[in-house]
């Protein structure tokens, strides 16, 4: 083998390793678990990627998609967003004072349930090119939940609504002895045109109650618990109750109409006892004038 054919092959060599070395080199980073965004808020798709000492804005290209979907595109050193998916028009932006750091970061205003998917951020610079995958997740707050209640001889009925949560919610009731009730209880869920749940929870009870029944509402997504006690009383015990403050009245009265009788005949004999005291002596005089 002749010495410019060894040189040739040398030079073949470093150059398939230096290359090999830039490919394991690059390596961009994304979330390892689910990104989870709230419903109507702004989220941070991170993504970062090696810049080196030979890193140039414009030989740079950032692009990111969620599929075939185009969502932000980056190159010639500018944003290019002709190709933009209308979904995601005016909610888009990079962090371009951090590129030069190796932020290809995307922020996404405004997040809706229809934003949730597999996101995919590609960077191309003169080191390497490399596109890296991750999911992200919509949830959103239950609210406060409203009661319902409705009552007859037979039964009592209570009804829970919580509206606007996403995702589904797990529903559970319990009742003072800590069972569950839940099998005794009807759950409706209906979807808005947003993809947001509404929840009503009915729980109907027979007969008189007089216990305490606690309704547990879950968004597991977002570990969000709402726990809320519910005490019935029966229209008998009520009665009852109702029966023990009248006695107890009529006891007060029985104990206060004496006192209060003899007060005002000690005023009375008072008021008259000074009334003639005052009086006698104008009684003298008119009897001496007569004389």
């Amino acid at each position: 083998m002749s010495w410019k054919s060894w040189v040739t092959q040398l030079c073949f060599v470093s150059i398939l390793f230096f290359k090999g070395s830039y490919s394991v080199e690059f390596e961009i980073k994304v979330p390892s678990e689910p990104l989870l965004s709230i419903v109507g808020q702004h989220v941070v798709l991170d993504c970062s990627f090696p810049v080196g000492k030979v890193w140039d804005l414009a030989s740079s290209v950032i692009t990111w998609q969620r599929g075939l979907e185009v969502i932000h595109s980056f190159y010639y050193g500018q944003d290019q967003l002709d190709r933009q998916s209308r979904h995601y028009a005016n909610r888009t932006s990079l962090y371009h004072s951090e590129m030069k750091r190796g932020n290809a970061s995307l922020r996404l205003d405004h997040t809706n349930l229809g934003d949730k998917g597999d996101y995919t951020c590609s960077v191309s610079t003169v080191l390497g090119s490399q596109k890296k995958i991750f999911p992200l997740k919509l949830a959103a707050y239950y609210p406060e939940p409203h009661l319902d209640f409705t009552a007859s001889p037979s039964n009592v009925e209570l009804v829970l609504t919580s509206q606007g949560g996403y995702p589904r919610p797990s529903v559970q009731w319990l009742d003072d002895s800590g069972d569950d009730v839940t099998n005794k209880t009807v759950i409706h869920l209906l979807e808005d045109t947003h993809g947001l749940y509404s929840v009503f929870s009915t729980l109907t009870l027979q007969g008189p109650v007089n216990k305490t029944f606690t309704f547990i509402l879950k968004n597991k997504d977002l570990g969000q618990e709402i726990r809320r006690a519910i005490t019935l009383h029966s229209a008998n015990e009520r009665s009852v109750e109702k029966s023990r403050i009248s006695e107890d009245n009529r006891k007060r009265w029985t104990i206060l109409v004496p006192i209060v009788t003899f007060v005002l005949l000690l005023f009375v004999l008072l008021t008259s006892a000074l009334r003639k005291t005052c009086c006698g002596p104008e009684e003298n005089i008119n009897n001496g004038w007569n004389l």
